[in-house]
């Protein structure tokens, strides 16, 4: 295939990610026309600027449905696999819910730059999932971290939101580097930026560079799923940016920072290099599970608490990645739990956003006492929610712990440390279960506020609405996830 072919065949499979880019880009330029006078129709222009960012993500759909998998993956800057189309498709459905979280929520100051690096993002997460080169997997990681700092900037203008925005800043950029580091070091090793070749040289040599430099890229990548030790920026961001945001931050850089792991770390290792990475993310799996899961039970703080549990769901799916590594489990698990995530996740944030456009607080734990008797519908979303992420049967965060724990344990007796891990992560989930128990109690508490919270967000409601009832049918159905 010569290289123009090529390159028409690469055009054709990356437009989904080439619409949202070029959208949220028109959006951006969109912004300098919304910027009116006092007497603006904010009403009209948020509903305006929904309804075309849903429709950006439509015509990306639409476009992506009709490719065929080619039979020549490719084997330039990008590679089109099944974990190019997985990724494309959580981008879509996560664009899709936060869109709608964001309808009644995104600041009326900055509506057009808001929806255009939220669709921005959602762009970049196909290119990281297609990427099949060092160069451009770094191009599709900071197509995420750019616009999330912009956002984090708008979403909230006091000290707080000023302080997050900062903190996620310097700390972003201080992962870049561990992350170029590493891969400078990878091209000097292999003598090529393809990730074909080095995982190639990754499955031919062994040496202390190799394994320096996967530890570097591995850095590099932990800031962005919140691994301990790169996790502690996390509940400062949660608690200081806006609800809507906070749902994105859980989401979508996670989503792009395992995807982007799965592309470096899933090769043929050598016996050597298997034997110094895996101790390494088991050991950043154990801890993160651990100080996610006990810091989160310390807080009463609803924010932070959501953000340690972020973390603790960070270390199971990097238990779920050293079980991919060691091909005792397949990509798809992973891929299943991001989606049951989503789903679970930015439901609760849904949840949380009706109560406090409604008049509520949901600042602390306290804060929703009695909310059944008040809000009644996002009280039983929330209760779904909070039940899929302790891993309840008859919800979608079952089969997601469940795949994980059976991938961890696949080896049996044989593998007596992947058994502990997989005990160990069986004890963490019920240390989850202990502090998103005391929320869910709350919820149905007896209190002396029985005013009802009567104003009532469309958006926002089918938000949670869509998030349970996908949470409970992907119980039935696993296999869509």
């Amino acid at each position: 295939m010569d290289t123009l072919t090529t390159f028409k065949a690469s055009l054709a499979w990356m437009a989904p990610a080439i619409t949202m880019i070029l959208g949220g880009s028109l959006l951006l330029g969109a912004s300098m026309v919304l910027k009116g006078g006092p007497h603006r129709d904010v009403h009209g222009q948020r509903n305006g600027m929904a309804i075309l960012s849903l429709l950006i993500l439509v015509v990306a759909g639409f476009l992506g449905s009709m490719r065929q998998l080619p039979d020549n993956l490719g084997s330039g800057l990008f590679r089109f696999d099944h974990i190019a189309i997985s990724s494309e498709r959580l981008a879509l459905l996560g664009g899709f819910l936060l869109i709608m979280l964001s309808w009644s929520t995104a600041p009326k100051q900055f509506l057009g730059e808001y929806y255009g690096c939220l669709i921005i993002m959602l762009g970049a997460i196909p290119v990281v999932g297609a990427a099949n080169d060092i160069v451009t997997l770094f191009l599709g990681l900071e197509l995420i971290s750019i616009p999330t700092y912009i956002l984090l900037g708008i979403s909230k203008n006091d000290n707080a939101g000023a302080e997050a925005t900062l903190k996620y800043f310097m700390l972003s950029a201080f992962s870049s580097a561990f992350f170029l580091m590493g891969a400078s070091y990878l091209y000097g090793v292999s003598g090529s930026t393809n990730l074909q070749v080095i995982h190639y040289i990754m499955g031919a040599e062994s040496g202390k560079l190799i394994s320096f430099a996967i530890i570097l890229v591995l850095c590099g990548l932990a800031f962005r799923i919140t691994a301990v030790p790169f996790h502690f920026y996390a509940p400062d961001v949660f608690e200081g940016t806006s609800l809507t945001m906070a749902g994105i931050m859980s989401y979508l850089p996670k989503v792009a920072g395992f995807v982007a792991m799965i592309r470096v770390l899933v090769s043929s290792w050598s016996p050597e290099n298997l034997a110094t990475i895996v101790p390494v993310l088991l050991l950043l799996s154990a801890v993160t599970m651990l100080v996610g899961n006990l810091m989160a039970a310390a807080q009463s703080n609803l924010r932070r608490l959501l953000a340690y549990s972020s973390i603790a769901h960070t270390g199971y799916l990097m238990l779920a990645m050293t079980a991919l590594i060691r091909e005792n489990a397949q990509s798809n698990i992973i891929f299943s739990y991001l989606a049951a995530y989503a789903a679970m996740t930015i439901g609760l944030f849904a949840c949380l956003g009706e109560i406090e456009a409604a008049g509520g607080k949901s600042q602390l734990i306290g804060d929703l006492s009695g909310m059944f008797y008040r809000r009644p519908a996002a009280s039983i979303g929330m209760t779904v929610c909070l039940i899929s992420m302790i891993g309840l049967p008859f919800t979608a965060g079952f089969w997601a712990k469940f795949l994980v724990f059976m991938g961890a344990t696949a080896a049996g007796m044989e593998d007596p440390v992947s058994l502990g891990m997989g005990v160990f992560m069986a004890v963490n989930a019920v240390v989850a279960a202990g502090y998103y128990w005391r929320v869910l109690s709350k919820l149905f508490e007896r209190s002396d506020a029985h005013v009802p919270l009567r104003v009532f967000r469309p958006s926002l409601f089918i938000t949670y609405t869509i998030c349970v009832v996908l949470t409970l049918v992907w119980f039935f159905v696993p296999s869509v996830m």
